[in-house]
């Protein structure tokens, strides 16, 4: 599997946690400083806690599931400046809008192509949303 990291093919990375974060919960600090995350955890729990973890992978179980998004939108409002992975179903077509909200890693399946998703990056100019990335939507410019 592929990563890119801070919009860069990365060879050198940490795996992708294995540690669920309810299991993380209940092992408190020594189960890591890692964990993988979806959208049925709790996500005050996973806010209250963000602090003490140098990367948050979000899985996407399945296209339709967008749940990543907002976690991944409200970790950076609230400061989070660790590493937020994508995992899962990581559609190449959602990338920037990734970016937007907040993720800097991305694990592509097998049967993606890196450098085809490297290209995605940038690719949609115009957006009519606030975002997480500073740029403001195209209504405010």
């Amino acid at each position: 599997m592929a990563l890119i990291k801070d919009q860069q093919l990365s060879f050198s990375h940490a795996a992708t946690p294995e540690i669920r974060f309810a299991d993380w919960l209940s092992g408190g600090i020594a189960a890591g400083d890692a964990v993988l995350a979806n959208g049925a955890d709790d996500l005050p729990s996973l806010l209250a806690h963000a602090e003490k973890l140098s990367m948050i992978a979000i899985e996407f179980d399945t296209f339709a599931d967008g749940r990543g998004f907002s976690m991944a939108r409200m970790l950076r409002r609230q400061g989070y400046t660790g590493e937020i992975r994508a995992v899962g179903d990581v559609a190449m077509d959602r990338i920037d809008f990734m970016l937007r909200v907040g993720f800097n890693a991305f694990e592509l399946r097998d049967d993606q192509d890196a450098l085809q998703a490297l290209q995605k990056i940038g690719e949609v100019s115009v957006h009519f949303q606030p975002s997480a990335d500073g740029n403001g939507p195209a209504y405010m410019m």
